[in-house]
C-alpha cells in the first residue's frame, strides 16, 4: 500500500481543489493511504473523509499567528518546514504530491528529506509567473512523476526537463447535474427573462485571463439579438478592472448583462436555466465547468487552444481560434441560429465520461504503476 501525503495551497473550489476533494472521496483504500497539508484550509475541504488526515499551516491561523510566527522565522527557526517536517516523519508518506505549481516551492525541502515527489500542473503560462524560475526548474526536473491535466500541459512538461509525465484530465461528480428544473424556473423569473430569450451563462472569477474585460463589448455587439448575459463568479473581488467594466456597462446602457456572485447552493440551477455556455477566458487550461455545461446537454463556445479543443468534439459546441469579443459572438450567433446542429445527447455522455468514479481509477493506476 502506497502513502501519499497531498500538497495544495488553499481547499478552494477551484479545477485543483474540486480534483483533489473527488480524489479523496473516491480513491481505493485497501491500495493507497493519504493525507492532506493545506496551506490555508477552505470550504472545499470541510468534507475531508474521516480516514484521511487533515494538516494545515500554522500561518494559516489567522493575522495575529502570521506576524508571531513570521518574527520567530526572522530569528533563525523556521516554523513553516519544521511544521512539515513533523508531518512528514508522524505520517511517514512514499509521496509527496504537490497538486498544482503553488507548491512547487516544496521540492527543495522534499529532496533533503529523500522523499520522492509526484508533480501535478494545473496552469498555463501567465501562472508560472506565480513562482520563481529555480522553483519551476527544480520541481520539474526532481519529480517523480509530473501529472498534466493536458496533453498539451504534458508537452510543456516534456520540453522543460519532466522526468515522466502522464496525462491526467480534470473530473468532478457528474451526478449533480441530475437535479429539479423547478429552481431554474424561479432563477429565470427573477431575472425577468421570459421565454424566447437566449440565455448565456459564463462561470468564473472576474479578471482579466478569464476575459472578463470581453464582455462589455460581447454584450454591445448583441445588444440587437433576444439574448441576455449572465456571469457567475462576481464579488469575490473587487479591482479597477471590474469599476472600469461596471462604468463601460452604465455608459454604454446595456441591459442584456446581469453579474452574479458565487453561487454554492444555485450553481446547477442556474446552468441549467441557461440555453448555451461561453468560456471567454484567454488562457484556460481545461475547466471543470465544461464538464458541468456538457453534462447540462448546453452547448459550448470556447477557445480552440488548449484543454477546450481537447474536450469539445464536433456537435458539442463552437471553437473560436482568437481570444476577441468578435470572435466569440461569431460562434454565439452560430448556436442561435442554429440549435438543432447541437446535440445534447452527445454532450451528456462527454461529460460522463469525466465523472470522477471513472477517472479516479485511472488516477490510481498511474501512482500504482510507479516503483
Amino acid at each position: 500500500m502506497k502513502r501519499v501525503l497531498f500538497f495544495t495551497p488553499y481547499g478552494l473550489i477551484n479545477g485543483s481543489g474540486v480534483m483533489l476533494w473527488n480524489i479523496l472521496q473516491h480513491f481505493d483504500r485497501s491500495r493507497l493511504q493519504a493525507a492532506v497539508y493545506c496551506g490555508q484550509s477552505g470550504p472545499l475541504l470541510v468534507n475531508t473523509p474521516p480516514d484521511v488526515a487533515l494538516y494545515e499551516s500554522p500561518f494559516g491561523k489567522g493575522r495575529l499567528m502570521d506576524i508571531l510566527l513570521k518574527s520567530v522565522n526572522a530569528t533563525g527557526y523556521n516554523v513553516y518546514e519544521k511544521n512539515i517536517i513533523r508531518i512528514h516523519q508522524q505520517f511517514k508518506p512514499d509521496f509527496w504530491y504537490l497538486n498544482t505549481v503553488l507548491m512547487f516551492h516544496l521540492t527543495p525541502l522534499a529532496e533533503r528529506l529523500g522523499v520522492r515527489v509526484i508533480a501535478q500542473i494545473n496552469e498555463l503560462n501567465s501562472m508560472y509567473e506565480s513562482i520563481s524560475y529555480e522553483e519551476m526548474e527544480h520541481a520539474i526536473t526532481h519529480a517523480e512523476l509530473t501529472v498534466g491535466i493536458t496533453q498539451h500541459i504534458c508537452t510543456l512538461a516534456s520540453q522543460m526537463g519532466a522526468k515522466k509525465t502522464a496525462l491526467q484530465y480534470c473530473f468532478t461528480n457528474t451526478s449533480i447535474n441530475n437535479t429539479s428544473t423547478a429552481r431554474s424556473i424561479q432563477l429565470r423569473n427573477s431575472l425577468g427573462l421570459p421565454e424566447g430569450v437566449f440565455i448565456w451563462i459564463m462561470v468564473g472569477t472576474p479578471i482579466y485571463r478569464k476575459g472578463v474585460d470581453f464582455i462589455p463589448s460581447i454584450a454591445q455587439l448583441l445588444n440587437g439579438r433576444l439574448c441576455h448575459i449572465i456571469w457567475m463568479g462576481s464579488g469575490a473581488i473587487a479591482t479597477g478592472l471590474n469599476y472600469m467594466i461596471d462604468k463601460q456597462v452604465e455608459a454604454m446602457g446595456l441591459r442584456n448583462i446581469t453579474f452574479i456572485g458565487v453561487q454554492t447552493d444555485d450553481y446547477q440551477p442556474y446552468l441549467q436555466l441557461a440555453d448555451g455556455f461561453v468560456l471567454t477566458s484567454r488562457e484556460e487550461p481545461f475547466g471543470n465547468v465544461l464538464i458541468d455545461a456538457a453534462g447540462c446537454g448546453k452547448p459550448i463556445v470556447a477557445l480552440s487552444e488548449y484543454g477546450a479543443g481537447e474536450f469539445i468534439l464536433p456537435g458539442m459546441g463552437e471553437l473560436v481560434d482568437h481570444a476577441s469579443p468578435a470572435h466569440f459572438v461569431k460562434a454565439m450567433v452560430t448556436i442561435m441560429d442554429n440549435p438543432g446542429a447541437y446535440s445534447r445527447a452527445m454532450s451528456i455522455a462527454r461529460s460522463q465520461a469525466f465523472d470522477a468514479n471513472e477517472q479516479v481509477m485511472h488516477w490510481q493506476e498511474l501512482i500504482n504503476a510507479l516503483p
